[in-house]
């Protein structure tokens, strides 16, 4: 089992958690903003979600690796996924989570050009 001390974190301040979460080694959140924001970072990430929370699973369809958990329903499976991540063999690698992260910036600014030309905006690019 786990021989480090977990951390329970409750906070306002979005720069907190964000700092909390670059320096993880794994995130377990509720929350999907959370569970963007690890993505960013490439940090492993299990979320429960349950059938309440339709956004979860959409983001991560659409979003994140096709070997990354999707929502966990029950604190049962926890232990499981996570285990994963990790290991000589690990099923989930972080250079997985770095090739969707690339894909997923392009996405993004494919679709910010698209829309921004609509009101007017403009991405500057900076040649790379």
């Amino acid at each position: 089992m786990m021989t480090e001390p977990s951390i329970v974190y409750e906070v306002e301040n979005m720069w907190k958690i964000v700092g909390l979460i670059s320096q993880a080694e794994a995130v377990l959140s509720t929350s999907l903003h959370v569970r963007i924001i690890s993505f960013l970072y490439l940090r492993p990430r299990l979320t429960w979600c349950g059938h309440e929370r339709p956004k979860h699973p959409q983001f991560i369809a659409l979003w994140d690796t096709d070997e990354s958990p999707r929502c966990l329903e029950s604190k049962n499976e926890t232990w499981s996924v996570l285990q994963r991540y990790y290991g000589p063999n690990p099923n989930i690698t972080q250079a997985a989570t770095a090739i969707a992260y690339e894909k997923t910036v392009k996405k993004y600014l494919k679709s910010f050009d698209s829309w921004s030309s609509l009101v007017g905006w403009r991405r500057y690019s900076t040649g790379s």
